[in-house]
């Protein structure tokens, strides 16, 4: 169970909310924290009380777990404090900081309305005596417009920033190396994250790092608080990723959507993880009824066809096959080495194609290796798959595909010369 976290943010701000104050606000993909329904900072032991005051000047730090943490207390002071930011005349452009309440006056108008927002957001807004405050514990930029009579009057710009000028990757760095040494600090870092940048460029990747830590650790209401930021991309994840999710999903007893062409697939690990979480779900719906179906007709019903299977597979994985040979008076079985790969396009394997384009052509390349791991027997070059992948990505100058299967190298096969290889590719 989960020790009881110290530092609480403010119920109603954050993800769950689907309806802030009758305003209509946004429906996310996930939450910063949210254990027992009240959203909360984690990781803190120990709250330091006197913490600095937030004068609206951004402050030069560097981004680690400790400067994380102190700004995590900022937040939380603004917080628990109700600090407030005061405007007595009427402007178009307001600033604001992190988890501080914006106050401010309106113009003859009656009713306002949050009208944008970035992302996976939420807000705290409330109308009274002709003054606006406005909350909010995310990063970026809002829009309230103001009616008179029912009619649109104005829009009102509101910048919410933080007051430490931490980059999106080195945030994600911290979150990074906290996931590799299992430390909880990786908590602080995913929530920090998740309120500077809701939108941000790894904000999927730090979802899957948060649910794979979560599952990892065996913390179930992690996992819960975890699974509402990935389950809207399933799609974009890994088959391996992919699994991770479906057996959270089961662990925690919440149902996802799954779309049909996953339960089309033909890797082991993902089919076994489907096959148990659509074991544990309540009702079924059509894919799910057809793929227990299929699954029934693949499974071996007998001991000795199960025999028969596993030595077709194991002929298919050593190269070698079983064929008949002899006359109509008389067959024997002859076993002849099979020296074309199991899965073959033209005449040669996707793993081949791939590594006659791994210098000349990245992008081909990287289509093969791919369709390589969910299509032929080569758990034994796995690993290099994965680290030629990353490798091509690299070529493309595309960082964040290189860190997702660099980190899949590193989890799947952590004593793997690969991963020792693959510490070129981050320098």
């Amino acid at each position: 169970m989960l020790k009881k976290l110290s530092v609480l943010i403010v119920a109603g701000i954050l993800v769950g909310c689907t309806n802030i104050d009758n305003l209509g606000g946004k429906k996310d993909s996930g939450p910063i924290r949210e254990i027992g329904g009240e959203p909360q900072i984690p990781g803190e032991t120990k709250i330091v009380e006197d913490v600095p005051t937030d004068d609206g000047k951004v402050v030069n730090k560097e981004a680690n777990n400790e400067n994380i943490k102190e700004y995590l207390s900022i937040v939380k002071g603004n917080l628990k404090g109700s600090v407030k930011k005061v405007e007595d005349s009427v402007e178009n452009n307001y600033t604001v900081g992190l988890g501080e309440t914006l106050v401010f006056p309106l113009d003859n108008e009656r009713a306002i309305k949050l009208t944008a927002s970035p992302k996976n957001t939420n807000t705290k807004i409330n109308l009274s005596n002709g003054k606006v405050s406005f909350r909010s514990v995310y990063q970026g930029q809002y829009v309230l417009s103001t009616y008179v009579d029912g009619s649109l009057n104005r829009k009102i710009a509101i910048a919410v920033i933080a007051k430490y000028d931490f980059s999106e990757r080195e945030v994600y760095d911290v979150i990074m190396q906290n996931f590799e040494s299992k430390s909880k600090d990786l908590e602080n870092a995913v929530t920090l994250y998740k309120m500077m940048f809701p939108t941000g460029r790894y904000a999927k990747e730090v979802n899957y790092l948060f649910l794979k830590y979560a599952y990892d650790i065996k913390n179930t209401s992690l996992m819960s608080e975890a699974l509402a930021g990935v389950k809207n991309d399933f799609s974009s994840y890994s088959d391996s990723e992919k699994a991770t999710i479906l057996k959270v999903a089961k662990l925690t007893n919440k149902e996802i959507f799954v779309p049909s062409e996953a339960y089309k697939t033909s890797n082991s690990e993902l089919k076994g993880a489907l096959q148990e979480y659509v074991g544990n779900k309540g009702s079924l719906d059509k894919n799910d009824k057809v793929f227990i179906e299929k699954t029934k007709k693949e499974t071996p019903k007998t001991e000795n066809t199960n025999e028969i299977v596993r030595d077709k597979v194991k002929a298919v994985i050593d190269g070698t096959v079983p064929i008949k040979v002899g006359s109509l008076s008389g067959t024997s079985t002859k076993t002849v080495k099979n020296t074309a790969s199991k899965t073959q396009t033209n005449g040669e394997s996707y793993y081949d194609k791939a590594m006659k384009n791994l210098n000349s052509n990245p992008r081909v390349a990287i289509e093969n290796f791919k369709k390589s791991l969910s299509t032929e027997k080569i758990q034994d070059k796995k690993p290099e798959i994965y680290y030629n992948i990353a490798s091509s990505y690299a070529k493309l100058g595309n960082k964040v595909e290189v860190t997702k299967y660099l980190r899949l190298l590193k989890q799947e096969f952590p004593n793997s010369e690969w991963v020792k290889r693959s510490e070129a590719l981050t320098k």
